[in-house]
């Protein structure tokens, strides 16, 4: 009798299927798609695997066992990837808000001709230093304040480029698009802005297209009303370059 029953018991079992075991695998992994696009592709492969695992356990006659194991990848797999998604996309739109929001206030700086405020939404170096620079600034024995005299040669570069005299001009400006431009600027934005509709324009030759690259990071600095060690996370916006589009 005791042979019967062990007999029975070693018929009864079945194995677990290999691809329910890579489905829940997958499935863990796919927190991997919060942190790249590119790792999107993760989920996607976890989901296939899933079905096909929940196929391999269900079909009539099946020996393997698994379906719960499955169905938990395929659960984690969908998650993390509408997750991802809805993560990406928000972040998307808030990036797009805060890039139209600081265009915007660079041009009603410009036109309020505060240029040393116009000068601190660039980025660093963003007029290069040319040979006329260099040679004047030996030249002057009153250069003696490096910095200074560059922002001061930058000021009056920007002051002569065709798009800032554009924006000057304008009274208001339309934006066109807002989109990454990952080929020309890692990481940067790159917003297009319509001026043709300006009556303003003192100069036939003005661009009536502007495109104007952003870029931001995030950085320590002191909060205010707060002692001198307490430090808040804020975020930078800089204009990295402009110029009329082609």
């Amino acid at each position: 009798m005791i042979a019967d029953t062990v007999e029975y018991d070693a018929d009864d079992y079945r194995p677990i299927s290999t691809l329910a075991v890579l489905s829940l695998i997958a499935g863990c992994t796919s927190v991997l798609a919060l942190i790249n696009q590119i790792l999107w592709v993760v989920p996607l492969l976890a989901v296939g695997l899933s079905i096909a695992a929940i196929r391999d356990t269900s079909v009539q006659g099946s020996q393997k066992s698994g379906r719960g194991v499955a169905l938990i990848g395929l659960a984690l797999s969908v998650g993390f990837g509408v997750q991802s998604i809805t993560v990406f996309s928000g972040n998307t739109l808030i990036d797009r808000s805060r890039a139209r929001e600081t265009i915007s206030r660079w041009h009603r700086v410009i036109q309020a001709g505060d240029w040393d405020v116009v000068y601190g939404f660039c980025a660093p170096g963003i007029i290069p230093l040319d040979e006329t620079y260099l040679k004047e600034r030996n030249q002057d024995e009153h250069h003696h304040d490096g910095a200074g005299s560059r922002k001061q040669y930058e000021i009056k570069a920007l002051q002569k480029i065709p798009a800032i005299r554009a924006l000057a001009a304008c009274n208001q400006i339309m934006f066109s698009s807002i989109e990454a431009d990952n080929q020309q600027f890692s990481g940067s934005l790159r917003v297009t802005v319509d001026v043709s509709e300006c009556k303003q324009h003192s100069e036939n030759g003005l661009p009536r297209v502007i495109e104007i690259w952003l870029n931001h990071k995030t950085q320590n600095e002191p909060q205010v009303g707060q002692s001198p060690a307490a430090l808040q996370a804020v975020e930078r916006w800089q204009v990295i370059r402009v110029n009329p589009s082609e």
